[in-house]
């Protein structure tokens, strides 16, 4: 009994193994021929050759055996600040880099010819290494992923964007300041490879829609207006590097125009208060020795923090702006008004210290009677002053208009 019943159990035993056995085949098999929802036909040709290992990041594509052509698009997005005092300006843009590589190709099947590769793979691909010349800071947008793309067609052509801000710098010439018209560049070129390598080409359109997303941001910034822009192409010499290679080179020039009016209402209009105020206190009583004193030191001191604060905002360079010519010469005029005081009461004093009144002779010198019969000019102290008063206004007017002149017809250029 004890031996059928053990017979019995290894039968249910044996079934059960076999049981088990053939239904994991079964799921198996329904795994199998389940099929792979993920991904295309095409991008499973791009993961397959990244597999393999048959792209080779390090060699540059090569069509018809020899130069790598790359087109370049710029979409600028704004300009948000051009300094002065640090040399630079900052931009945003899109950088729209094309190229063909036939490594890449692969069979679309008629259901569409691109696809857009993912971030881990376009550290895998060959791309154009292109720099902003003069950039002293950039970095890529990362809001809300990585602003970068790079799209894919089946006959090799890869359209890769990027969105980028960056610092760059702009040699400014200041010696019309802040009557000037300044002109920066953006320059693109190559990092590594000379010209008979990669070579770099515009493409797209050239107006100034074309160029600026929104051109009523650029052409209306706080400082400048934008009046021109030009796209060159050249081959500019590396002379840094060990052979000194020429490397392709594409440039955007633009030529801004300053706005003056922030800096007259800043600079300008109190200066000529400041000197205004300062002739009108040789109306004050010579005999009110604190008010015009008072009034001559308080002028001084306002256009020395004038010139202070204007020289603070701008770059230590080694030559005079037009507007330091401005203020300093205006200093010079309130300066003068202490001066004419300072003589005017030298003279009250003599004459009051004077004991007897001496005859004048007939027989004067030549550039006493001149200086008598022009300038009104002797020892009575208040024909020094009218003098002083006349001179002092009609001197300042004429160097507004001399310095105006110059400034705004004779050096104005516009494109």
């Amino acid at each position: 009994m004890q031996i059928a019943q053990s017979v019995i159990i290894l039968l249910l035993t044996t079934e059960c193994i076999l049981a088990g056995k053939h239904g994991q085949r079964s799921r198996k098999k329904s795994k199998s021929k389940v099929p792979d929802k993920h991904g295309t036909d095409q991008s499973k040709q791009i993961e397959d050759m990244f597999r393999a290992h048959s792209y080779e990041l390090s060699i540059r594509p090569k069509v018809e055996g020899q130069i790598t052509k790359v087109g370049l698009g710029v979409m600028i997005e704004s300009i948000t600040d051009v300094s002065e005092k640090n040399m630079d300006f900052t931009l945003t843009l899109c950088l729209h880099e094309t190229w063909v590589d036939p490594r890449l190709r692969f069979s679309s099947g008629g259901k569409g010819d691109s696809i857009v590769l993912p971030s881990r793979l376009i550290d895998k691909i060959w791309v154009p290494d292109i720099y902003i010349v003069g950039s002293k800071n950039s970095f890529i947008h990362k809001t809300t992923v990585n602003n970068v793309v790079l799209r894919l067609y089946s006959n090799g052509t890869i359209y890769y964007s990027v969105k980028i801000t960056s610092t760059v710098a702009c040699q400014m010439n200041l010696y019309n300041f802040p009557l000037d018209l300044e002109s920066c560049s953006l320059t693109f070129q190559s990092l590594g490879y000379n010209n008979k390598e990669v070579v770099m080409e515009w493409v797209g359109g050239k107006d100034i829609n074309d160029l600026f997303f929104d051109p009523g941001l650029v052409t209306s910034m706080p400082k400048f207006r934008l009046i021109h822009h030009q796209f060159l192409a050249s081959n500019q010499s590396d002379s840094a590097s060990y052979n000194a290679e020429n490397k392709s080179s594409l440039q955007v020039m633009f030529e801004l125009k300053r706005y003056p009016l922030s800096f007259f209402l800043q600079s300008y209009f109190p200066a000529m208060s400041m000197v205004t105020l300062a002739g009108l206190g040789m109306w004050i009583d010579p005999r009110s020795v604190p008010a015009r004193v008072a009034l001559g030191v308080t002028s001084v001191l306002t256009i020395a923090t004038i010139i202070t604060g204007m020289k603070s905002s701008l770059p230590k360079v080694s030559y005079l702006t037009a507007m330091d010519i401005y203020l300093w010469v205006c200093f010079l005029f309130v300066f003068a008004t202490v001066l004419q005081f300072c003589a005017l009461n030298y003279f009250m004093k003599r004459q009051q210290n004077r004991k007897a009144r001496i005859h004048r002779t007939s027989a004067k010198t030549s550039f006493e009677s001149w200086r008598k019969k022009i300038c009104c000019f002797s020892d009575d102290p208040a024909a020094l002053d009218i003098f002083f008063r006349l001179g002092y206004f009609i001197t300042f007017l004429l160097f507004n208009v001399v310095y105006w002149v110059y400034y705004v017809i004779l050096t104005y250029h516009d494109v």
